[in-house]
């Protein structure tokens, strides 16, 4: 019989739908399989490894899909998968954050914590706050992270009220939900006016949020001239911090994209010559900023539209994009050449987020998984069968 950390350190290495199964085994699988070391032990060796990734695809009509990346290493061919979760009133989801999202519902609604490899959800309450009369929404976004100080995990939700006649920003707002404590709270305001082109933060990296902001009145240095920055959340801290972007890149007439590739942050350039892609090789330090990927028109042509770095291959000498609604492509960082991947089932997509393949979920209560729930349904239709069959032979009931 093997030692219990031999049989966690071979565990953790498999993907969660293999782990998953594998809780059918016996009670004393599935207490391993749930204790949270072995979990915490899986989501560090999935994350340190470029495996055990899917992408979450949102479509018109927010309708959720998955697809499993690992499938499309060595050009293998993938299909999209849809997931079994049926979002009547989703428009949209979070940042992901160790393999959950928040599923978001109309504005100022129900909010929904989601892990869509445990095919489990929990319903959490939003804020108190409400609209307030002479003022609307123009912008209104959410960010999940985890806090290691306390073990727990935080939404975020910045938004802005603005004069319906003046269109003047009077009041910014920044709340945050702890799952533990199950209590929204304000905190410090977002420093600056709140992009019109996000709903959601960046993911999380090196405990803090992360957003690109393009600002005219900046709170942190009002006097200064407009220029395109990074502003931080720390999760633990609470607060605010901004950084700057590569040193001498052109901002004008390039749309930008902020995200994360592999543990790094990464911004996307596009501009009218060329696509560029820059990594932030060495955490808060502006110098640190490495330009990884040059592509020149035509050839960046494949990516206009829209493009997407998503993750490096499992070598580590590959990038994958998401470009132009449809297609997915490898690029090559040693030949600095382009060849498509043959994915089935891609619908036209409103957003699109890597997620970590995870058993995570916040402790609490929670809604039955999809499987459960569907075969909990069966089980109660058949005993109201059985009822019914009782009732109409002993007491010559028509039902």
């Amino acid at each position: 019989m093997f030692p219990s950390e031999l049989w966690k350190e071979i565990l953790s290495r498999l993907p969660a739908k293999c782990l998953l199964r594998s809780r059918c085994v016996s009670k004393s699988w599935r207490r391993m399989i749930d204790c949270p070391d072995l979990i915490k032990l899986h989501l560090n060796k999935s994350a340190e490894s470029f495996t055990n990734h899917s992408l979450i695809l949102t479509e018109t009509g927010f309708n959720l899909h998955l697809l499993d990346l690992d499938l499309l290493d060595g050009n293998n061919n993938a299909r999209v998968s849809k997931t079994p979760f049926v979002a009547n009133n989703i428009y949209g989801i979070s940042n992901t954050c160790n393999g959950i999202v928040v599923l978001i519902a109309e504005m100022f609604g129900p909010l929904a914590l989601w892990n869509p490899f445990l095919r489990k959800r929990m319903i959490f309450p939003d804020s108190p706050s409400k609209c307030v009369e002479f003022y609307q929404y123009p912008s209104l976004f959410y960010g999940l992270c985890y806090d290691s100080r306390i073990d727990d995990y935080k939404v975020v939700r910045n938004y802005e009220y603005r004069n319906i006649y003046t269109r003047e920003v009077e009041c910014s707002k920044t709340e945050i939900y702890t799952f533990k404590s199950k209590v929204w709270k304000e905190v410090q305001p977002f420093p600056c006016s709140l992009p019109y082109s996000s709903q959601m933060w960046g993911r999380q990296v090196n405990g803090a949020l992360h957003i690109l902001c393009n600002d005219k009145a900046f709170k942190f240095r009002p006097n200064t001239a407009f220029k395109s920055r990074i502003v931080g959340f720390s999760v633990e801290r609470e607060s605010y911090f901004e950084w700057m972007l590569p040193l001498n890149i052109p901002t004008k007439g390039v749309f930008m994209g902020l995200d994360l590739l592999g543990d790094c942050l990464m911004l996307a350039c596009d501009s009218s010559l060329c696509v560029n892609v820059w990594v932030m090789k060495e955490y808060g330090v502006q110098e640190s900023w490495t330009n990884l990927i040059t592509i020149v028109y035509p050839m960046a042509h494949v990516l206009t539209d829209l493009f997407k770095p998503l993750v490096y291959s499992k070598d580590g000498k590959k990038v994958l994009f998401f470009c132009n609604q449809f297609n997915f492509v490898w690029y090559d960082l040693e030949r600095k050449t382009m060849e498509k991947v043959e994915v089935g089932g891609v619908p036209f997509l409103i957003q699109l987020e890597d997620c970590v393949q995870s058993l995570v979920f916040p402790g609490g209560s929670s809604e039955p998984s999809e499987g459960k729930k569907n075969g909990q349904e069966r089980k109660d239709k058949k005993v109201k069968q059985k009822r019914d069959d009782f009732l109409s032979k002993g007491f010559k009931l028509k039902l």
